[in-house]
């Protein structure tokens, strides 16, 4: 039987201009996670209308609305004040400390779960793998330490979901990913794909960056190997091409990603690892890929884009180190 726990919250006094974040969880009565999702009101708005749906395999949907409105007037800004007497000397200024964008700004170098502001404003919770060489900020992981689906509206992955830690299921954000990708800084980006506790695959990609809402959040990069992962093409790469979900795209072969050449989803449904074997056996009748990326070039077996292996332990991870002082054997991650 499930458990839903969404009560009834009191009112609160929203202040003009300030975004509004409440984050919902489904559980079941042994405390299970079945869904749990986020969002964001801007109350610079009147009042609007939010509407999640999830839908699982085998399962009935899940959908909740909610719907707000605020009568908090905006500021008066047309207000002058007139000064009478005269001035006083000015004292010596001082300057708020900057909030950290990325894990290597933030104080505490201790590996592990850290607030950032990739928009110089709006906090996110990420887990930070702080390495002698520099520090990864993880922007997105999927683990089954914790099961929530991917398999969302377009909408819901302009803003972080998911919960971020070692093993867990965590999105950053599109718009974090752009304004984080696009403050000045060069990143380069680490994919770990792993099966089990064994490491499989280590991908490098210098120049991360992810466009605007209005570009669609195109990804552009430049891969260290050529031919794979990212940059493996059936038709196009999926570096280049602009971010998609199934409703958004026209072919039925995977959910949530940067979709250009159809062989890689790392939002994909989670399968279960079996004695570390990773392999998708129920592709032909069930369509869900899984979590996948290609390691290989050229065709996959049986023709396929994809190599039918769902990773059941993967994460995307930025850095601004040199590349080449990576430890391409750390399987930490997987651990």
């Amino acid at each position: 039987m499930l458990r839903n726990i969404l009560r009834q919250r009191p009112r609160e006094t929203l202040i003009y201009g300030q975004k509004w974040k409440k984050s919902l969880k489904l559980t079941t009565a042994d405390g299970g996670v079945i869904d749990q999702y986020n969002f964001r009101v801007d109350t610079t708005d009147s009042q609007g209308i939010y509407v999640y749906t999830s839908l699982r395999p085998g399962t009935l949907a899940t959908t909740v609305s909610i719907a707000w409105a605020t009568n908090i007037p905006p500021p008066n800004l047309s207000t002058t004040t007139t000064f009478t007497g005269t001035t006083p000397t000015p004292g010596p200024t001082t300057t708020a400390p900057k909030l950290p964008a990325d894990c290597d700004e933030v104080e505490d170098k201790t590996s592990g779960i850290q607030t950032i502001y990739p928009d110089g404003s709006s906090p996110v919770n990420v887990y930070c793998d702080q390495k002698s060489v520099g520090s990864y900020t993880v922007i997105q992981s999927r683990g089954t330490t914790t099961n929530i689906t991917f398999d969302i509206p377009f909408a819901n992955y302009s803003d972080w979901f998911g919960e971020s830690g070692v093993g867990k299921n965590f999105w950053m954000g599109l718009d974090n990913m752009n304004a984080l990708s696009n403050n000045g800084k060069s990143y380069s980006l680490q994919i770990d794909l792993c099966c089990g506790t064994e490491l499989r695959a280590k991908q490098i990609y210098h120049n991360f960056k992810v466009d605007t809402k209005a570009n669609q959040y195109k990804l552009t990069a430049t891969a260290d190997l050529p031919g794979i992962g990212l940059d493996y093409k059936s038709t196009v790469k999926d570096i280049g091409a602009p971010f998609a979900t199934q409703l958004t795209y026209s072919l039925p072969k995977a959910k949530g990603w940067w979709y250009g050449s159809c062989g890689n989803n790392l939002n994909g449904f989670m399968y279960p690892s079996t004695n570390l074997d990773c392999s998708v056996k129920k592709f032909d009748s069930t369509l869900l890929l899984g979590v996948n990326m290609r390691t290989t070039s050229g065709q996959a077996n049986g023709g396929y884009d994809v190599e039918l292996v769902s990773y059941d332990r993967v994460r995307m991870a930025l850095f601004t180190f040199d590349s080449l002082n990576v430890d391409k054997t750390d399987s930490s991650f997987c651990g």
